[in-house]
């Protein structure tokens, strides 16, 4: 029997995050107030004055700008949580540790766990259905112990925001005393497949890393934060408090006042995806899906008239689909000028 070994993430200890800059909210909107990685930074390795860097001298890959960003401008390149969350059902007592220091024991290891957002946190209590026990006994010792206070915080947010059902079984342990890990035992069948497995994900990896080398996303294109996809993932699994809780405390309803002159510039800014329009031969309408906004603010702040409102909070129906939050009879409107001049008596000859 061979023992479990502890999957490599194809990311290199210590290594930068990938930036995707076209997601940054100051980038694609020179006014927004956004300084949220830069704050989190304990290096003080984010620039965010004259465009978004990261001088990697100074990264110590800690990931805490990973689940600091709203947008999803940091990425942890190789990496699939999805996977880890999948190897880590039905395993007693899951562990879940990190790869930057070999003592650690775990069933599963990642990059430095900075990179766990409260969304994360909240998958990984929901689809587990178990305690799963983050193991931080090395992070004494860390040049990146500072996430443990960062994670505390964490918990004790989600333990408001959501219900003692989810912060119960999230256990973040420091002492080595206190972990209880069980070794899982493969038979020769099922060790050559995971060999295999491996092997394959990490060429995936190699691959990936390679070409966000290269890969610039436009500005125009759309694209929703893993952690908010993550969230709208584990939504359907809860219920009853929970469910009600993390709706008011974690998604968003937008509305729109008699301002709006119907501009649609909240369309093209939302680095999301969360608002669309709908046209037909009299009226035209502007939707909008609360399960791909993030509360970023932006397009409250780009809009010139100052006509929308983002409030924390969903209390409609679906959150997964689009509904409308205004609509105008486009019958109503001039044709063109010389109509509308004549309309308002401004004609001239």
């Amino acid at each position: 029997m061979t023992r479990r070994a502890s999957p490599e993430t194809g990311f290199t200890a210590g290594s930068a995050p990938a930036i995707d800059r076209s997601r940054c909210l100051r980038m694609r909107f020179n006014q927004h107030s956004c300084s949220r990685c830069a704050e989190a930074c304990h290096g003080r390795a984010i620039s965010i004055q004259e465009g978004l860097e990261i001088t990697k001298a100074a990264c110590s890959g800690c990931m805490l700008c990973v689940s600091a960003c709203p947008s999803g401008c940091f990425e942890t390149p190789g990496f699939d949580f999805y996977s880890v969350l999948s190897r880590l059902k039905g395993i007693p007592s899951p562990v879940l540790g990190c790869s930057d220091e070999s003592c650690v024991v775990a069933h599963e290891k990642t990059c430095c766990l900075g990179f766990l957002s409260e969304e994360h946190l909240i998958a990984l209590s929901a689809f587990l259905q178990q305690p799963v026990q983050v193991n931080l006994t090395a992070c004494a010792t860390c040049k990146n112990g500072f996430i443990v206070e960062a994670l505390k915080r964490r918990l004790e947010t989600i333990h408001g925001k959501t219900s003692a059902a989810i912060s119960e079984n999230l256990v973040l342990v420091e002492d080595a005393v206190d972990l209880v890990f069980h070794d899982i035992s493969f038979g020769r069948r099922t060790f050559f497949k995971t060999i295999k497995t491996l092997t394959m994900r990490n060429a995936a990896a190699l691959f990936q890393h390679e070409a966000s080398k290269n890969n610039v996303s436009a500005y125009s294109g759309k694209k929703v934060p893993f952690r908010r996809a993550l969230l709208n993932r584990t939504l359907p699994t809860l219920s009853g408090e929970t469910y009600r809780k993390v709706l008011k405390n974690f998604y968003y309803t937008v509305s729109v006042d008699r301002r709006c002159d119907d501009c649609f510039s909240c369309v093209a800014a939302c680095p999301s995806g969360a608002f669309t329009t709908e046209q037909d031969e009299s009226e035209v309408s502007l939707l909008y899906n609360s399960s791909l906004c993030t509360g970023c603010g932006l397009c409250e702040g780009f809009c010139m008239n100052k006509a929308i409102r983002i409030t924390p909070g969903y209390a409609g129906g679906s959150s997964h689909t689009f509904c409308t939050i205004k609509k105008e009879n486009t019958s109503r409107r001039p044709q063109n000028c010389r109509e509308a001049c004549g309309a308002s008596g401004g004609g001239t000859t």
